[in-house]
């Protein structure tokens, strides 16, 4: 392999994760296959244990390894792995994942294109349904997979994805978004605007850390913090992007028609609700409502704070 000039850099953000099971898998391939592709893995903010799971691996010659000494968030910890590359072509794909096929980088080059991101998708398994999990497993069943085939379409996943590097460098994820959630969407977004399209190919990793009901929901409330930051700046963004946000997009139906005093009402609600969320891992309808109160809520106080 052409360490200096790799065909393909395969960048990986890790928090106090254990990596290995991954990069194994790849490193497997590269050397059977005799691949062109070198491995970048940052710590983002891990601690001093959770960068011990890993330091085993800047032995590797064909993986590079990096730390930041704070958490900088996704965004920048992509940004910065784009920055380090060296080879032509980014295969971003996090830390909690495994390759479906034992030929998933070659499946990969083999679609190779200048002009569009390779998004190859996520599975759940029923290895990593647990009681304490079902949340999280029903969401991307249902939210994400299911919901994909049913419409055809086809949306950005920052998990397991293919781009050109300069097409990256034009584009960047945005750093200000630094709580969870949404940088996969806006980056989306930007690409849209860029005229790069986003082509799914069946190429999937297998999601192998779901989180806890209780973290799933907390990580939910994240999001939507994020989500509102991102409405706050919204002009910093090309227009119509509200209708990328299917809980912004939403919550705007229901502001047109006068109809949010619903949300005011079951506000009452909210702990019953989440305790039921929590308890019986959804249903996913009552999910959908609990983002919505949380939205409006936070809505209102935004809306109080400019005033």
């Amino acid at each position: 392999m052409n360490q200096t000039n790799p065909l393909l850099s395969i960048c990986i953000p890790v928090k106090d994760f254990d990596v290995h099971p991954l990069v194994e898998a790849l490193l497997k391939e590269i050397r059977e296959e005799n691949l062109s592709v070198e491995i970048i893995v940052v710590e983002d903010g891990s601690s001093t244990q959770g960068k011990a799971l890993n330091e085993s691996l800047s032995s590797e010659p064909e993986l590079r390894l990096f730390s930041f000494d704070t958490n900088k968030g996704r965004s920048a910890a992509r940004n910065f792995m784009a920055q380090q590359a060296n080879g032509q072509y980014l295969l971003f794909i996090d830390a909690d994942s495994l390759p479906v096929s034992p030929l998933f980088i070659s499946l990969y080059i083999d679609q190779l294109r200048s002009d569009v991101i390779l998004s190859g998708g996520r599975h759940y398994s029923d290895l990593y349904r647990t009681p304490e999990r079902l949340l999280h497993w029903k969401y991307g069943i249902h939210r994400e997979i299911s919901s994909a085939l049913k419409t055809n379409r086809v949306g950005f996943q920052s998990n397991n994805f293919l781009i050109k590097k300069d097409v990256f460098d034009a584009i960047q994820f945005d750093e200000s978004i630094v709580l969870y959630g949404h940088e996969d969407t806006l980056f989306g977004i930007m690409a849209k605007a860029h005229g790069i399209e986003v082509l799914g190919i069946d190429n999937p990793v297998i999601h192998t850390s779901l989180e806890t009901n209780t973290i799933f929901l907390l990580k939910t409330e994240e999001s939507i913090v994020t989500l509102l930051q991102i409405i706050q700046q919204k002009d910093l963004y090309p227009a119509g992007i509200d209708k990328e946000f299917r809980l912004w997009f939403v919550y705007k139906k229901l502001s047109t028609y006068k109809l949010t005093w619903i949300l005011q009402v079951l506000a009452f609600w909210h702990r019953p609700i989440k305790k039921i969320i929590l308890t019986f891992s959804g249903p996913l309808v009552l999910y959908d409502l609990y983002k919505l109160l949380l939205f409006h809520k936070g809505s209102i106080a935004i809306q109080s704070a400019n005033k």
